[in-house]
């Protein structure tokens, strides 16, 4: 499986990182990772063909992402949204 890392600026709003992310995907396949690298994000998608409904993100409480009616948890990883460190957890609608 071949993959690509996008760095993504650490200083976004949820909404606007979560923009990026659909983005990317939209170019280079589905999300599965999401991390980290001060004072960036990091990015990881699954090279290949751009999935037909794109992540959701949500900030998240706690050492486990809850469950999301209607939706499959993709990726759960430690970022950054406005410059603060943040849970933040990747859902994709069924």
């Amino acid at each position: 499986m071949a993959t690509k890392t996008v760095g993504t600026p650490g200083n976004q709003s949820l909404a606007e990182f979560q923009t990026v992310v659909q983005q990317q995907e939209g170019i280079f396949g589905p999300l599965i990772a999401l991390g980290r690298q001060d004072p960036n994000n990091t990015i990881t998608l699954e090279i290949g063909q751009s999935p037909a409904k794109r992540v959701l993100l949500e900030i998240c409480e706690g050492n486990e992402p809850p469950t999301k009616s209607g939706h499959v948890l993709i990726c759960y990883g430690d970022c950054l949204v406005k410059s603060q460190p943040a849970k933040v957890a990747a859902y994709r609608p069924i």
